[in-house]
C-alpha cells in the first residue's frame, strides 16, 4: 500500500501537456466517492490539482530541510478560501 501523501510532501506529476513537474502539496480535498483531490505549488508558484493516483512521491516533508526548499526565507503557502457566505 502506498503511502499517503502529507502537506509539505514534494512530489512528481504530468502537466496537460505531457511534461514532468514537481511541486509541493499545500492542501488536500477528501471525497467519498472519487480518490482524494491535491493542490500542489510549483517552485514557479502556479499551482494543479491532480488525483491522488497521478503523483509519485519525491521527497517527504519529514525529509525536507528548510535549505532544501527553493523559497527558504518564506513561510509555506497557505490556502486562501472565501467565506461560507461569500457570493459568487
Amino acid at each position: 500500500m502506498k503511502r499517503p501523501f502529507s502537506l509539505g510532501d514534494l512530489v512528481s506529476f504530468q502537466l496537460v501537456t505531457g511534461q514532468a513537474s514537481e511541486g509541493t502539496i499545500i492542501h488536500r480535498i477528501i471525497e467519498k466517492r472519487q480518490p482524494t483531490i491535491y493542490l500542489i505549488e510549483s517552485a514557479d508558484k502556479r499551482r494543479a490539482f491532480r488525483f491522488e493516483t497521478e503523483l509519485s512521491l519525491v521527497t517527504p516533508v519529514e525529509e525536507i530541510s528548510p535549505v532544501d526548499e527553493p523559497h527558504a526565507d518564506h513561510p509555506r503557502p497557505t490556502p486562501v478560501f472565501a467565506a461560507q457566505r461569500a457570493d459568487d
